[in-house]
């Protein structure tokens, strides 16, 4: 298996204000399965990213819904990866 961060703080690019609440960084990890199931519930797989991310990072989606488009590309970048190595090791699949 490849070596990987399981952790990460993503440090955003640009600051997301949700109400008096600002978000300068998000931190990530290794999904659960819960929160997988909850993610791929969801018909597009932007929003898809959205739900997943809120849910790992414990943001409101809001917040998630005003990242910059590479500041979500790099969030759903590090959340995939472990969906990649877990296809590689057990052949499940995910839409994540």
């Amino acid at each position: 298996m490849e070596n990987f961060e399981e952790e990460k703080t993503l440090v955003l690019r640009k600051l997301v204000k949700v109400g008096d609440v600002e978000y300068d960084s998000l931190q990530l990890r290794e999904p659960t399965a819960g929160e997988l199931s909850k993610a791929n519930k969801q018909a597009d797989p932007i929003d898809a990213s959205i739900v997943l991310i809120s849910l790992v990072a414990k943001v409101p989606r809001t917040a998630v819904e005003g990242l910059c488009q590479r500041d979500l590309e790099d969030a759903a970048d590090f959340l995939g990866r472990f969906s990649d190595a877990s296809q590689k090791t057990s052949g499940m699949s995910s839409q994540i």
